[in-house]
C-alpha cells in the first residue's frame, strides 16, 4: 500500500531518500518501494556516528536510537558519541549500495542531525572513501587542532604494500602521539576533550590496521622504532671517540660515550655535531618518551584487567623495551578458581614468589594482577618480601600499591562511601591533583554537584565526588569539605550499590581521592585518612628493616617508633614528621632528589614523600652514626 501511495504521488528517489534519513522509522518501508537493497541499514550507520556526547533528547528516543543500532554494531553506544566508527559496517553497506546511490544518501545528511552532526559523519565516510588525503587531515589537526581530523586520520585506508603500509602507519601513529603530548598546554578541560579525541582516534586507527585494540598498536609501533636496539648497543664513531646507544635493566635508554678506552661523562662538543650521534642523541630522548608512555600504558592495562594470552605475553617480550618492564610485573590467569599467578621468564613460563615455575599454555589468558588479585592469593606478603630479596624495580606500584576494600559501613550504607567526609581540601590544589588523575568537573562553574567525576570506560562505571556546597571553585578559599563518593553505570544518572561496583574500580578511585586528601589536605599535613598509604610504607619499612637486619624498630598504627643509642624517636608514616621521646620536634629537612641513589624503593614511581620516610627511619635507627651537626643538636640539646 505504502508503494502503491508513493508510486501514484510520483515522488522522486532524491525527497524519498531525505524523508527515509529524516525518519528513520520509514526506512524500511521506503527501502522496499525503491528497491535499494542496504539503504535502511547506511541510514542507521547515518544515524550512528552523526550524534556526539552534547546529544541531549528524551531518554525514550535514546533508548530507541540505542536499541536500534545495537543489532547492527558491536560498539557501544557511548562509543559512537564520542567518535568511534564502525569500518566493517561503512564497507558493507557501501559495497551494496555503490558510488551513485550512496552520493544521494551523502547529499541528505544534513537530515540526520539536528546541528551540524552530518559533517562529521560525512567526515568519516569521505577518509574511508579515500576522499581525503592524508596531507589535507594533518594539517587541520596541526594547524587548527581539529579533533574530528583526528579521528578521520585512522580511517584513511592503507596501501596494500606491506612497507608502504607499516611507514604511514607509524606516521599516523606519531602524529596521534604529539597531538596528546601538546595538549598539555592547554586547561583541563580542553586536554580530556583532546585525550577523548585521541584515545577514539587510536581506536578507529587500530580498526583499520588491524590491531586488537590500540595498546597492541601502540606496542608494535614502539617496537619498530626500537627493533636495532634487540641484540645490543648502536654505536656511532667519530675519530677516537665511540658513542653508543644501549637500554638498561629498567628499560631506560643509556648513552656511553668512550674515548681511547676512557669512559667520559659527557659527549665532547664536536663530537655532538656529527650526525649519526645527534641522532643517537634524539633516539634517547624518543625511546624515554616511549619508556614513559609504556609503564602509563602498563598500569592502565592493570586498572583495566585487560587480558594477553600466553603466546601474546611471549611475543611481547621480544621487544627491547618492553622486556625489562614486563619481567617485574606479576602477571595472574584471568580464569579460573586456583589461578597461576608470577613474573613472566619466556617460553610460556611464570615464576611465582616462592620460586616455583609453572607453564602456560599459549592460549592461556592472563592479566596483569591488581593488588585486589594478591590479596585474594593469600600470598600478597609473600610478594612483596620477595619484590624486596631480589631487588626488583617494578615499572609502577603494584606489589606495593595502596589497596581499598569496602569496608562495613561501606557495605551497608548501600550507594555511598563517607569514608572522607568532614575532610577539607585546598580546592586549587585538589582540582589540580583530580585533573591529573583524569577526573573531570568540579569547578566553580559545575552546577551538576556531582563534583569531579571520573569514568571507568572499559568497566562501565563513573566515580564522583560531592563536596558540601556543591563546588569547590579556585574562589573557595577557606577549604573545600568533601562530602560523599558515589558510583553511577557509565551513561546513567542512577546511584549503584558499592557492593556491586567491581573492586578493582572501586579501590583505583579511592587511590585518587586518598591521594588528593593527603596532599592537598587544609593543615598542610597528611591526614590519618590515608590508612592505605600508611600501610604501604609500613609494610615497606617491615620488608627493608629485614633485609638490613635493624632490630630496634617497631611500627605501631601510623608511627615508626624507634630505639636508638642516643634516643627514641617517632616518625609517621604519612607526614615524615619526626618526635624525639621525650622531648619535642625534630627537624630534619629532606633532600628529595638524594633519596632515589641511596634508599632502594621497589617501585619506579616518584614518590619522595615514602622515600623519605624510609630514609628517616633508617638515619634513626643508627642514630650513632649520624655526623649532620644540626641534627645532632637537635638530640642531644635535652638529654
Amino acid at each position: 500500500a505504502f508503494a502503491d501511495a508513493v508510486k501514484e504521488a510520483k515522488i522522486p528517489e532524491k525527497r524519498l531518500v531525505e524523508v527515509a534519513v529524516y525518519a528513520p522509522q520509514w526506512a524500511k518501508h521506503i527501502t522496499h518501494t525503491l528497491g535499494w537493497d542496504g539503504l535502511s541499514d547506511a541510514i542507521w550507520w547515518f544515524h550512528a556516528h552523526t550524534k556526539g556526547n552534547d546529544w541531549s533528547v528524551n531518554a525514550e528516543l535514546k533508548e530507541t536510537w540505542t536499541a536500534e543500532i545495537s543489532d547492527k554494531t558491536p560498539l557501544a553506544a557511548s562509543d559512537l558519541t564520542e567518535g568511534a566508527v564502525d569500518v566493517a559496517w561503512f564497507n558493507r553497506v557501501y559495497q551494496i549500495l555503490g558510488e551513485t546511490r550512496w552520493k544521494m544518501l551523502d547529499d541528505a545528511a544534513k537530515y540526520a542531525s539536528s546541528a551540524g552532526g552530518h559533517k562529521r559523519a560525512q567526515l568519516f565516510a569521505d577518509a574511508m572513501r579515500g576522499r581525503l588525503s592524508r596531507a589535507e587531515l594533518l594539517a587541520r589537526i596541526e594547524d587548527k587542532r581539529n579533533q574530528d581530523s583526528l579521528r578521520a586520520l585512522g580511517l584513511l585506508p592503507f596501501s596494500d604494500d606491506v612497507e608502504d603500509k607499516e611507514a604511514d602507519l607509524l606516521l599516523r601513529y606519531k602524529a596521534c602521539q604529539e597531538f596528546l603530548r601538546t595538549s598539555k598546554q592547554f586547561g583541563a578541560q580542553r586536554q580530556e576533550s583532546e585525550k577523548l579525541a585521541t584515545r577514539i582516534g587510536m581506536e578507529n586507527l587500530a580498526r583499520t590496521a588491524g590491531y586488537a585494540d590500540p595498546i597492541r598498536l601502540t606496542w608494535a609501533m614502539e617496537a619498530a622504532s626500537v627493533a636495532d636496539l634487540r641484540d645490543g648497543a648502536v654505536t656511532a664513531t667519530v675519530g677516537e671517540t665511540s658513542v653508543s646507544l644501549s637500554i638498561n635493566g629498567l628499560g631506560l635508554p643509556e648513552i656511553a660515550i668512550v674515548k681511547n678506552g676512557k669512559t667520559l661523562a659527557n659527549i665532547p662538543p664536536a663530537v655532538k655535531k656529527d650526525p649519526d650521534v645527534a641522532t643517537l642523541t634524539a633516539r634517547k630522548t624518543e625511546i624515554t618518551r616511549q619508556v614513559s608512555r609504556m609503564r602509563e600504558s602498563l598500569e592502565s592495562a592493570m586498572c583495566r584487567g585487560d587480558k594477553f594470552s600466553g603466546k601474546e605475553l611471549g611475543e611481547l617480550l621480544e621487544h627491547p623495551v618492553l622486556r625489562p618492564l614486563l619481567r617485574n610485573l606479576v602477571f595472574i590467569e584471568a580464569e579460573g578458581r586456583e589461578a597461576v599467578s608470577g613474573y613472566p621468564l619466556g617460553e610460556n613460563r611464570l615464576e611465582d614468589c616462592d620460586g616455583a615455575v609453572f607453564t602456560v599454555s599459549p592460549e592461556t589468558a592472563l592479566r596483569i594482577a591488581h593488588p585486589f588479585d594478591l590479596l585474594h592469593t593469600g600470598k600478597w606478603d609473600r610478594w612483596q618480601k620477595d619484590c624486596f630479596l631480589r631487588e626488583r624495580i617494578q615499572p609502577f606500584k603494584q606489589v606495593f600499591r595502596e589497596l581499598y576494600v569496602l569496608t562495613e559501613s561501606e557495605t551497608t550504607d548501600g550507594t555511598k562511601s563517607q569514608r572522607y567526609t568532614g575532610h577539607q581540601v585546598n580546592p586549587k590544589q585538589a582540582l589540580a591533583l583530580f585533573n591529573k588523575r583524569g577526573w573531570i568537573g568540579g569547578g566553580e562553574y559545575d552546577y551538576d554537584g556531582d563534583g569531579p567525576r571520573k569514568t571507568f570506560h572499559e568497566d562501565g562505571y563513573t566515580a564522583s565526588v560531592n563536596f558540601m556546597g556543591y563546588t569547590m571553585g579556585p574562589a573557595d578559599v577557606e577549604g573545600s569539605t568533601i562530602e560523599e563518593v558515589r558510583f553511577t553505570k557509565k551513561g546513567d544518572w542512577k546511584y549503584v550499590e558499592l557492593k556491586t561496583v567491581p573492586p578493582r574500580v572501586f579501590s583505583e578511585a579511592m587511590r585518587d581521592l586518598d591521594l588528593v586528601v593527603s596532599v592537598a589536605h587544609v593543615g598542610g599535613v597528611d591526614p590519618e585518612a590515608s590508612q592505605s598509604t600508611t600501610e604501604m610504607r609500613a609494610a615497606l619499612l617491615r620488608e627493608m628493616m629485614e633485609l638490613l637486619k635493624i632490630e630496634n624498630v617497631r611500627l605501631e598504627k601510623t608511627h615508626a617508633l624507634i630505639d636508638g643509642k642516643l634516643a627514641m624517636y617517632s616518625v609517621h608514616l604519612g607526614s615524615a614528621v619526626v618526635h624525639r621521646q621525650p622531648g619535642g620536634y625534630l627537624c630534619i629537612v629532606p633532600v628529595h632528589s638524594q633519596h632515589r641513589g641511596r634508599i632502594f624503593l621497589p617501585f619506579v614511581d616518584d614518590d619522595p614523600r615514602t622515600a623519605e620516610v624510609m630514609s628517616k627511619v633508617i638515619t634513626l635507627a643508627k642514630d650513632s652514626e649520624i655526623k649532620d651537626p644540626t641534627i645532632l643538636e637537635q638530640i642531644l640539646a635535652v638529654r
